[in-house]
């Protein structure tokens, strides 16, 4: 949005420059427990679908609605968690 002040972003994003931020440091915090973590995550996770909030697991299964159903009963919005199934060696890149 060129030319838009950042209360005019917030808006359009529906949430204020504050709450943006915060969202945007827990997102990223999140997502450097799975790429950092990942060694450890396959040790105690193997073939499991963890969900990541504020930069630690916050449920795991190896059934993706329990993983859901966990969030919700800690009311952690769905949009605010990274979901990611592990598994138990990287996969190839084919390139």
């Amino acid at each position: 949005m060129p030319g838009s002040t950042e209360d005019e972003v917030a808006r359009h994003l529906g949430a204020e420059p504050g709450v943006i931020a915060k969202d945007l440091r827990a997102f990223t915090d999140a997502a450097k427990v799975l790429s950092s973590d990942h060694p450890r995550l396959i040790d105690a996770y193997p073939m499991q679908w963890v969900a990541v909030y504020e930069g630690r697991v916050v449920a795991h299964s190896a059934d993706m609605a329990e993983v859901l159903r966990k969030l919700e009963e800690q009311a952690i919005p769905l949009a605010s968690a990274i979901i990611r199934f592990i598994e138990k060696e990287e996969p190839a890149l084919v390139l």
